[in-house]
């Protein structure tokens, strides 16, 4: 019996190495599997969804997080309520997205280094307030260092070009010398990517009762770090105030650290061909340049309120927005456009204009049409307009035309003006009827004439 007892040994030894195996093996599966139920427990909901809370200041819900090794971290249903200024007038949240998946560079943050490989957002909708972009443009103390430069793919032409210094070449080698090693490739950075699926962006107004931008329906893939790339990402719609710019479209990408370029985008509003240029870096606060242009082309009928409708020979024009795009008080703009033998018509009644042009910059929170006009021999109008970020308002425009047609044109736009005040001018052919403009977007005040009576204009709530 004796020497059996050492095989006796070997058996409890085995069993407890299988146990041990065993214990490796359920251990880290058991921390799965607590870990996932920890993460979808209401108290571990309620305390990331805190922690967003505290990171974007408004009110967020989350339905819960899992993770595992193969998809990373899920964040489901997360949703960021508007501000409560807004949040009865706008009845959609701010952002909600169906499901956030983050999928980790894991040897990274092994080793202590936040890594991301790619972002996925199924579903994402970002329902913007005009009104919170006027508040986050009012200009702050100390104002914000101005924007660095960026070079658009298809920059809007400046007016008046600088010379240009021809770049100095460096001197040739002698004939015997020897070519210096070639530089050794830098190692692979693997490209990280955002993917959208059924993406939404609409820019909304407590005063309008449709969304004044909106972009729907959007589907591809975005690559803002590592090696460079190519990409393109499809859109269902573009639409402004309700009226469709674009369908089915395609844009094209291009990514060259640390600038995200959109190639010259080709698009046809309402018959009209324009060109869309934007690049954007992936730096602090997201530096941006977007450049926009109508090229010189006939001009086809644009339906105006009360069955209106204007047309030109020829339309063009150039426009520009720069700035830091998380920082809207930095946010700079510029369109100038000009039209060749415009006119307008309102049922039997037809102005024709010689020429038409307008300037509007947008600077630190304040939009202004500095100059608008409209210009014959027998009638023209001249106007300028500035909106703040705070929503208030003001504008005026002038008239100049013979007074008999200056009483019909005025007569026919307030029909229950009675003896419009006119302007008198240097000669008596001409005269003026001068319109001023003042308030806020929900009321606006309008003086009809020199010293006339003030209409008072109210959106709907």
């Amino acid at each position: 019996m004796t020497p059996q007892a050492p095989i006796g040994e070997k058996r409890r030894g085995f069993r407890r190495w299988k146990i041990l195996l065993v214990g490796i093996v359920l251990l880290p599966l058991a921390g799965f599997f607590l870990s996932n139920l920890l993460l979808t427990s209401p108290w571990a909901r309620q305390w990331l969804a805190g922690k967003i809370a505290k990171k974007t200041g408004l009110e967020t819900e989350l339905a819960g997080v899992t993770w595992s090794p193969w998809a990373g971290l899920v964040f489901k249903h997360i949703e960021l309520r508007q501000p409560p200024p807004l949040r009865a007038a706008i009845g959609k949240p701010l952002l909600k997205i169906d499901s956030l998946q983050i999928t980790p560079v894991w040897r990274a943050w092994l080793r202590g280094r936040l890594e991301v490989r790619s972002i996925s957002l199924n579903q994402p909708q970002l329902t913007l307030p005009l009104e919170l972009l006027a508040h986050q443009s009012k200009p702050q103390s100390p104002a914000p260092a101005p924007p660095p430069q960026i070079t658009a793919s298809a920059p809007v032409p400046p007016i008046a070009a600088a010379p240009v210094n021809p770049i100095p070449q460096p001197p040739l080698p002698p004939p015997n010398a020897q070519k210096p090693p070639p530089s050794p490739p830098l190692p692979a950075n693997p490209t990280g990517w955002i993917h959208l699926k059924d993406a939404s962006f609409s820019l909304v107004s407590t005063s309008a009762p449709q969304p004044l931008f909106a972009a729907t329906r959007i589907t591809g893939s975005l690559p803002i770090a590592g090696d460079p790339a190519q990409s393109s990402i499809k859109i269902g719609e573009l639409s402004v105030a309700g009226q469709t710019l674009a369908a089915d479209s395609q844009a094209d990408l291009d990514w060259k650290a640390p600038f995200l370029t959109l190639k010259p985008y080709n698009l046809t509003i309402n018959e009209i061909k324009a060109t869309l240029a934007l690049q954007i870096a992936m730096l602090s606060n997201l530096p941006i340049q977007i450049s926009a242009q109508i090229p010189n082309q006939a001009l086809p009928h644009i339906s105006l309120p009360r069955n209106g409708q204007a047309k030109a020979e020829s339309f063009a024009m150039n426009a520009a927005f720069r700035g830091l795009l998380l920082a809207p008080s930095t946010w700079q703009g510029d369109c100038l456009a000009q039209a060749i033998s415009p006119w307008v018509q309102f049922g039997e009644h037809t102005a024709r204009f010689d020429r038409g042009s307008s300037v509007t910059v947008l600077r630190g929170g304040q939009l202004s049409c500095v100059d608008a006009r409209l210009i014959s021999d027998d009638l023209s109008i001249l106007g300028n307009a500035t909106l703040l970020s705070s929503g208030n308002a003001a504008a005026a425009c002038r008239i100049v035309a013979p007074p008999q047609n200056l009483d019909a044109i005025a007569r026919f736009v307030f029909p229950g003006l009675k003896g419009p005040s006119l302007t008198p001018l240097s000669t008596p052919q001409r005269a003026a009827f001068d319109l001023a403009a003042f308030g806020n977007l929900r009321q606006l005040h309008v003086q009809l004439g020199k010293g006339g009576p003030v209409l008072n204009l109210k959106s709907a709530p």
